[in-house]
């Protein structure tokens, strides 16, 4: 027969204790300020791509992708300093 016990247990059997709360804000400040970023440079990514279909499609494909990953790699990074 299983019990149920109330302490949260991990499948190796670690005890796990919760840590500060990360400021969700920090995130929403960067990605406000990837959509800036986004809508100031948009027409000179768009300028600086010499082909009809190319150009749109960098300028409104990867680069808001680039924008994104970029903005999604310094948030982990900063979660990781925060953290400790």
């Amino acid at each position: 027969m299983i019990t149920m016990t109330a302490e949260p247990t991990t499948l190796m059997g670690r005890e796990e204790r919760e840590g500060p709360a990360y400021p969700l804000w920090i995130e929403r400040l960067l990605l406000l300020c990837g959509v800036a970023v986004f809508v100031v440079f948009r027409s000179d990514v768009l300028a600086s791509i010499d082909h009809s279909i190319g150009g749109v499609l960098v300028t409104y494909i990867v680069f808001p992708m680039v924008l994104l990953a970029s903005i999604e790699l310094l948030g982990r990074m900063l979660q990781k300093q925060l953290r400790s």
